[in-house]
């Protein structure tokens, strides 16, 4: 549990960072739309409004005989016009009617006014709503004492023979629209929220896949740590009760010295051999993308140098050591030639290492269109099916007893397979138990 403390602090972090920006722009999102919405709604209205009133504008034009005064002709080409003087006809009597263009009369209205703003005719029960003194030339959005809003439209009126008779107002309820808009800030407000928490879920979810290979990361870097930490203090408590045994005695013979000497010798090299592969290790990770000393490299010469060393090492094991190469058709890579020998060298000694004696370890080169193959196979103990995906895990042993009287740390396999993946390949394993392990290494090939 205290090892997950900070990565879930960390994942409560990032989950507040992406709501927080998430919410942000959902929140300019909701507003953009809203006000796209209400400005689109608006034009459309004023279209609306502009073209009736130069419908009613042409045609009074030609009707009109006397400014701020009404003639029968304007009565007939208005039908449902009401006087201030005179009592309107109901609504319903002409509320769907269609007149010079206004349709649905319940929501849009007009009013005639002479020159001195006083309203001479209006058409529309909605024009029994609006206040008398408004704005007599242009546009206008207003509301009226009972909160309703109006968006009207006012110009000049014309006589016959062209002199000014007054103005014709023309507008409609913004009800509709505000209703809508009303439902549309409703849906956002409680829509956010909503968004929101499927937003942090979401953000829950993403932090915890982002932060997954740290984790795994982080948790590989302890238990390398742990291991190293181990290895190094075996060799050196070794070495430390030895000298302590020694320091106990009041004499020691040369014998005795000798032999003290000669196991802290061993307990040394082991410790020297297994910084050395730490080094090894944490170079090829610190260069992992960097090209480094790379040439083209010949790799039936490089496993010819393998054999020459470990020629001897296996004939005092009881072993048969053999190469199987192509010298007709030099197989090319592109890579640092010590590593790749580091990297077949550490597959021959595990095999050397797992083979009894009258055993055999061969080495095959071959190819195919764009990789070389690399294949080390040994008539050795072999290794369990459910351990072979954990062999090239660092400092993991399959038999921890007989790796330690030869000495080995549990690197070998984890440094030729980081050696492997630098160079743009990668190692796979096949073995069944007593009847041998197959290692096989994929490079590419350098075409020339």
């Amino acid at each position: 549990m205290p090892q997950r403390n900070p990565f879930n602090r960390t994942r409560w972090r990032l989950t507040g960072y992406y709501a927080g920006v998430m919410g942000i722009i959902l929140a300019l999102c909701g507003v953009g739309y809203y006000q796209i919405t209400e400005q689109m709604r608006l034009q459309a209205l004023t279209q609306k409004i502009e073209s009736s009133s130069g419908i009613l504008h042409d045609s009074l034009g030609s009707v009109l005989l006397q400014p701020g005064r009404l003639n029968a002709s304007v009565e007939g080409l208005l039908p449902g016009l009401c006087k201030p003087t005179v009592t309107c006809p109901e609504p319903d009597r002409f509320a769907r009617r269609h007149v010079l263009g206004l349709v649905k009369q319940d929501v849009y209205y007009a009013q005639l006014k002479n020159l001195s703003g006083q309203t001479v005719a209006t058409l529309g029960p909605s024009a029994n709503y609006i206040p008398d003194k408004t704005v007599l030339d242009g546009w206008q959005i207003f509301t009226n004492s009972s909160g309703e809003r109006f968006m009207q439209y006012s110009l000049l009126l014309e006589t016959v023979d062209h002199k000014n008779w007054g103005y014709l107002q023309v507008g409609r309820s913004l009800s509709e629209l505000d209703q809508e808009l009303a439902e549309a800030q409703r849906f956002l407000l409680w829509g956010w929220p909503l968004v929101m928490l499927v937003v942090c879920g979401a953000g829950w979810w993403l932090a915890g896949l982002s932060l997954r290979p740290v984790q795994n990361a982080y948790q590989d870097m302890q238990r390398f740590t742990a291991n190293a930490a181990h290895e190094l203090r075996t060799p050196l408590s070794a070495a430390k009760a030895t000298v302590d045994s020694v320091l106990e005695l009041d004499n020691i013979s040369e014998g005795e010295a000798r032999k003290t000497l000669g196991t802290i010798n061993r307990q040394v090299n082991r410790l020297t051999q297994l910084v050395q592969d730490l080094l090894l290790l944490t170079l090829i990770d610190t260069q992992h993308n960097r090209k480094g000393n790379r040439k083209a490299c010949q790799l039936g010469l490089i496993i010819n140098d393998v054999m020459d060393e470990f020629l001897a090492l296996a004939h005092n094991a009881g072993l048969s050591l053999v190469a199987e190469l192509d010298t007709t058709h030099p197989l090319f890579v592109q890579g640092d030639e010590e590593q790749l020998y580091q990297m077949i060298a550490n597959l021959v000694i595990n095999a050397i290492h797992y083979t009894p004696r009258g055993g055999d370890v061969v080495i095959r080169l071959d190819r195919d269109k764009k990789y070389a193959f690399v294949e080390v196979r040994d008539t050795g103990i072999g290794i369990p099916a459910e351990q072979q995906a954990q062999v090239f895990t660092r400092f993991y042993r399959v038999n921890r007893d007989r790796n330690r009287k030869t000495g080995g740390s549990g690197l070998g396999l984890a440094i030729a397979q980081a050696i492997a993946l630098k160079h743009r390949g990668k190692i796979s394993v096949q073995s069944h138990p007593n009847r041998g392990s197959t290692f096989c290494i994929y490079l590419p090939v350098l075409l020339s």
